[in-house]
């Protein structure tokens, strides 16, 4: 059915195109068409603008009524678009082949419909009968569409050609806003929530997770307004070779008409030969250029201040799974060395780091109390086989992958571990995301034992971080105009931790700005850095190159505050309730951490999922539970801020499980006197 309604418009679409261009248009060809002998017989580039519609043809497996696919499913849908941009062409054969391509903006509306009658409702009076409705799937959606293609002209003689070319399209925005609407079609029936016949649905959905690539064919007509500028008109079907999403089959075929504009860049003919005049020879006098010069290069200390910090880590006690697989990840079981000389207390200060040695950690305090017992419970995400027993064997088998990693690298007795399986986790993620699929993929660590899974705790451990995110160098030039363009460096710690670039002449006050990294080294250094080197170099347009050194003193300042931070509180999905392990850890954290005089700054966040007014609420209102929380515990702290960013700040990888999970947190930072 969409084959042949896309022809027919198609063929409609190239006669009116063609009946356009023969009534007006001949007379300007047969008239302005420059000689082929002349400016046509040469190679040429052209660039040009273009534009035009397009009629999408969508094909689809989406669930209506996710997850229950014995129901129903869309199959097609149609949508009308707009698309714009800029092209490229060389003639790589004279007026026969061109090669080209094209950089466009496209408008590619998703929207997908389906009449469903399996649905029987009871009257009461006449027994069953069918409900049909109708379900109607939209989002608007843009791309940046990359395409090469090549273009003939089979007989010179006629403005016609023909366009093959292969394009890939990247989504502008994965997020998209959809609006579902049911309409029920069978007479007097109504829903009780809108006492109407239809009702609408508007969400946040991730849809378009990968690039989509398609290849094309256009007929096409082109005619000259003028010796340089070129007008055309093409009809094209683009024939979609991937899927929109990697989790459904969902293709999208296009018919579409546009219209070009191009200018053309003829080489210069060759000028009449004239009688040479004579030419005065006598040297003028040489003007000499003033050089380029470093007059000075330097700069003050960089500030790094050095604070005692205590910080608590909370362990995410889950474990991610790839689909349908029961292989615990390589990056759960980092090197240690021997089991004997692991100490959780050595692990480096960072929340991912240490929770990839969850294992170990486990592991080694199994073995501290050999009366602790652990429930590992193996889920899946609802989807990754075709039936709950298959599941439940693919959960039961994820169980077990993790306790014999424990029984094999740490040696823990079979009876300690007790495993147990569920379809899905209790606390599941949205499957309305791909993501909350991955997130579901996992096994759960539990005990009764509140020991095995306490947050690791580094005690009053030094931190140094730079006072400020920029550092700014003095520099002073002679005949500034003579410089093109300028790059700087500064190194410490064999690494490059700042840089700065430009056109033309540097600053007079030239940023360095200071790259995140250099903070975790100099934790590892133990702040054992004196001074870093510094180096500017300025192409001149002449082509040389200038160059300046210094070595830059670096000063420790330290912090008059201590400062205590509960690193992560962890939420699940879409949730603002703390679990009681949450409580405890809370509890023991206020009462050992904050003084009469200490400041408190509480701030709640959430990963990047769903809408961005939600998430922001979400966060304030994890962030006010929090401190509500700790008023209870000790009623007279002294709050100095407490807020909510959403997702606006994400301290962690959100394509990672586990970083989305440690981004739905609230971080609380306690400031202390020291001494106090």
């Amino acid at each position: 059915m969409t084959i042949s309604l896309g022809t027919t418009v198609f063929s409609r679409l190239l006669a009116m195109i063609g009946l356009l261009f023969s009534t007006v248009f001949p007379p300007l060809y047969a008239q302005d068409s420059p000689p082929a002998t002349e400016s046509f017989s040469q190679n040429e580039w052209r660039i040009g603008v273009l534009g035009g519609l397009s009629r999408l043809y969508h094909s689809s497996a989406l669930l209506i009524v996710p997850p229950n696919e014995n129901c129903c499913s869309y199959e097609r849908g149609e949508a009308l678009g707009w698309w714009g941009g800029i092209s490229g062409d060389y003639t790589f054969l004279p007026e026969t082949i061109e090669i080209g391509a094209r950089v466009l903006f496209a408008r590619k509306p998703l929207a997908l419909s389906q009449t469903v009658s399996k649905f029987e409702r009871f009257n009461g009076v006449d027994g069953y009968f069918t409900l049909a409705r109708r379900f109607e799937y939209s989002a608007p959606s843009d791309f940046i569409v990359g395409d090469l293609g090549a273009r003939i002209q089979p007989i010179r003689s006629l403005p016609l050609y023909l366009r093959l070319s292969a394009d890939a399209s990247f989504a502008l925005h994965s997020q998209l806003p959809v609006e579902e609407v049911e309409t029920l079609l069978t007479p007097n029936a109504l829903y009780p929530a809108t006492n109407s016949a239809n009702q609408t649905n508007t969400r946040t959905a991730a849809l378009l997770s990968q690039p989509n690539f398609g290849i094309s064919g256009a007929l096409g007509v082109e005619l000259p307004l003028g010796e340089r500028l070129l007008l055309g008109a093409e009809a094209a079907y683009r024939y979609g070779l991937t899927t929109v999403r990697r989790d459904i089959d969902w293709r999208t075929n296009t018919l579409q008409g546009a219209l070009t504009l191009r200018w053309r860049f003829l080489p210069e003919r060759p000028a009449t030969p004239v009688k040479p005049t004579p030419i005065d020879t006598t040297p003028a006098p040489r003007v000499m250029a003033k050089a380029l010069e470093i007059s000075s290069f330097s700069g003050a200390p960089l500030e790094i201040q050095e604070t005692i910090v205590t910080q608590t880590f909370p362990l995410l006690p889950y474990i991610f799974f790839d689909s349908a697989s029961t292989v615990v990840r390589n990056r759960y079981n980092p090197r240690i060395g021997t089991t004997a000389r692991f100490d959780e207390n050595a692990l480096p200060k960072e929340t991912l780091q240490i929770y990839y040695h969850v294992l170990h950690i486990i592991g080694k305090r199994m073995r501290e109390n050999p009366k602790s017992t652990l429930t590992i419970t193996g889920t899946t995400d609802g989807k990754e086989w075709s039936n709950l027993d298959s599941r439940q064997i693919l959960a039961l088998q994820r169980a077990r992958a993790v306790a014999g990693f424990l029984m094999g690298f740490w040696g823990i007795a079979q009876n300690r571990l007790k495993l147990a399986t569920e379809d899905t986790p209790k606390l599941a993620s949205s499957d309305r995301y791909a993501e909350g699929n991955e997130e579901n993929r996992r096994v759960e660590l539990s005990s009764t034992d509140p020991e095995l899974l306490r947050p690791v705790v580094q005690y009053r451990f030094l931190e140094f971080t730079p006072v400020r995110q920029e550092h700014y160098m003095a520099v002073k030039l002679q005949n500034a105009d003579e410089a093109q363009s300028y790059k700087g460096s500064m190194q410490a710690l064999d690494e490059t931790f700042a840089v700065t670039s430009g056109v033309s002449a540097p600053p007079a006050r030239l940023p360095f700005a200071l790259r995140r990294k250099f903070t975790a080294k100099l934790s590892q250094s133990l702040g054992n850095l004196d001074s870093a080197d510094c180096s500017l170099e300025i192409k001149e347009k002449s082509g040389t190159t200038l160059t300046a050194h210094i070595r830059v003193d670096v000063s420790t300042i330290k912090n008059q505050y201590e400062v205590s931070r509960l690193n992560l509180i962890v939420f699940d999905f879409d949730r603002d309730d703390m679990v009681e392990a949450n409580r405890v850890m809370m509890r023991r954290f206020v009462l050992d951490a904050i003084k009469p005089n200490s400041q408190v700054s509480v701030t709640g966040s959430t990963d990047r999922l769903g809408e961005a007014k939600y998430n922001k609420e979400l966060s304030e209102s994890r962030a006010k539970g929090v401190q509500d929380f700790m008023r209870r515990v000790n009623p007279a702290i002294n709050f100095q801020e407490v807020r909510g960013t959403g997702a606006s700040s994400l301290p962690f990888d959100n394509d990672l499980p586990e970083g989305r999970y440690y981004c739905r947190t609230v971080s609380i930072t306690v400031q202390t006197p020291r001494g106090g």
